[in-house]
């Protein structure tokens, strides 16, 4: 109790003190932006990446500060090792950031390594993933609490390759009301616990952004979902779950869990370039 004590007078010491001093004569230091990739690949399909600039927490974020933000004049390559292609940009209105990068030659193959090269401002970053071989589930259904209960629980099942590390990621797309595929709520999955093994899991609904966390994890009577079902190598699944963990587990600007997030891409930058092995599935909500 007296640590106890000691604490709460060093900390109202520590406030009262802070307080005194005026915001506006606060100093920040000089923020350094950094290139934020986002890119992926899948089997049978064409490269996407989306190339932004970090901001600071305290930066004003208006419509001019977003387009600024875009970076739309870097040479973007892909390469299998073989085969190399420049990604051209594209603009789709529907999506944000708006422009991106993609392929129009190059499709992802299973068990091949991919290299990102992006050059920009005179300055060269890289990065390399890989395509594991699509995982299936063994059964997908749901559960209601009652026969007229309008929500219900998205559940499956698969079986994990034994002796093999193994890791997955879950997204979701309701036909007619989302406009892509949505990761699913915490959607990255380690194999570490379950080995081997028979598994099931509770698909939960996502959001389409980061920042629109939603408390609606179910799905209603009559809808009509399409389940991305992914294999991702280990690299790709660290920055989702470091990533996830620090979104959904605190939660708060403020605060950290101490964690690094673990970005693949070049040192200076921060994002993901990330393969996926992806099966897909259809089931109406009934």
């Amino acid at each position: 109790m007296k640590h106890f004590r000691i604490l709460l007078l060093f900390t109202a010491l520590v406030f009262t003190l802070s307080c005194e001093e005026s915001i506006d004569d606060l100093k920040l230091p000089a923020y350094q932006p950094k290139l934020v990739i986002d890119g992926w690949i899948e089997q049978g399909q064409f490269a996407e990446v989306t190339l932004t600039q970090s901001a600071s927490y305290f930066a004003d974020i208006d419509s001019v500060a977003l387009r600024e933000a875009l970076v739309s004049t870097a040479k973007v390559s892909v390469s299998d090792g073989e085969t190399t292609e420049v990604l051209t940009l594209f603009r789709n209105s529907d999506k944000f950031p708006p422009f991106f990068y993609q392929g129009t030659k190059l499709k992802g193959e299973v068990g091949k390594t991919y290299t990102l090269l992006v050059e920009t401002e005179g300055e060269i970053f890289e990065a390399s993933t890989s395509i594991p071989p699509p995982p299936t589930f063994d059964s997908l259904w749901f559960e209601f609490d009652n026969e007229i209960d309008s929500s219900g629980a998205l559940w499956a099942t698969f079986t994990d390759e034994p002796a093999v590390e193994n890791y997955y990621r879950v997204f979701t797309r309701q036909e007619s009301k989302d406009n892509e595929f949505v990761p699913m709520y915490l959607s990255a999955i380690g194999d570490k616990f379950f080995d081997g093994k028979s598994f099931s899991f509770n698909i939960l609904k996502g959001t389409e952004g980061l920042s629109d966390i939603s408390n609606d994890f179910y799905f209603t009577r009559g809808d009509t979902l399409r389940i991305r079902f992914c294999s991702i190598d280990q690299a790709h699944f660290d920055f989702w779950r470091t990533l996830e963990r620090e979104v959904f587990s605190v939660g708060n600007p403020f605060s950290g869990s101490g964690n690094e997030i673990l970005s693949n891409t070049s040192d200076g930058t921060l994002g993901i370039w990330g393969g996926y092995g992806a099966s897909y599935y259809r089931i109406i909500v009934k």
